[in-house]
């Protein structure tokens, strides 16, 4: 124990106080304490052995016992809210109603939660004339928010005649068109049916000889 000089007589009592709380708490049975002034009139309390000090004699404070407690056990917000399957049979026979199903999810496609497509358009060729390439070829180009799901498939049809089946591109290169008015369409299709048709194109091709 560090001797505990102090400056003012309240801060003295605290110190004094605390070392004898201290001293209590020890596993000691008792302690002396020395309590005397120094040269500067200072009260000091130490353990050390002091001439002329004077001499408390302090007891260790008896041990309490702590028994263990059992934890207890942790609720859940579905054990505080959820009734058991008794009380749920009564409350749905009480009010002549059979109580509510969960939700169903969403149709799967191959083992997928289905999406339904926000845009789905034709952006090449658009409506009016449109330039051939060699032997009759165009350029088909799709766009579809969010992406094609894995399962689905695109198809082009050219006239009411499909020229692109079963595909998962967004461009596509056809070739053989006569020169003239033409109607393009596109689906996509989910396990043979249309789930999403964009909005139908009419051009008029033109080829190098006209």
């Amino acid at each position: 124990m560090r001797n505990l000089p102090n400056r003012t007589p309240r801060c003295l009592a605290l110190i004094g106080l605390a070392a004898l709380v201290s001293t209590w708490l020890s596993p000691a049975s008792a302690t002396k304490v020395y309590q005397y002034q120094n040269s500067a009139g200072e009260t000091v309390f130490t353990d050390q052995p002091v001439e002329g000090a004077t001499v408390h004699e302090v007891e260790s404070a008896p041990v309490i016992p702590m028994e263990p407690v059992a934890p207890t056990e942790v609720l859940t917000a579905d054990d505080l809210h959820q009734p058991e399957p008794a009380e749920a049979d009564a409350q749905s026979g009480q009010s002549g109603q059979q109580a509510p199903e969960s939700a169903e999810s969403p149709p799967a496609v191959s083992g997928k939660t289905a999406v339904a497509y926000d845009h789905f358009q034709i952006v090449e060729p658009v409506d009016g004339e449109v330039a051939s390439r060699v032997s009759g070829s165009i350029t088909i180009e799709l766009v579809i928010q969010p992406a094609l799901q894995s399962g689905d498939r695109l198809r082009v049809l050219i006239d009411g005649q499909p020229y692109v089946k079963d595909s998962t591109g967004r461009r596509h290169l056809v070739n053989g068109l006569p020169p003239g008015e033409h109607v393009i369409t596109a689906q996509i299709r989910r396990d043979g049916e249309v789930v999403r048709e964009a909005p139908a194109v009419r051009f008029r091709l033109i080829t190098a000889a006209q």
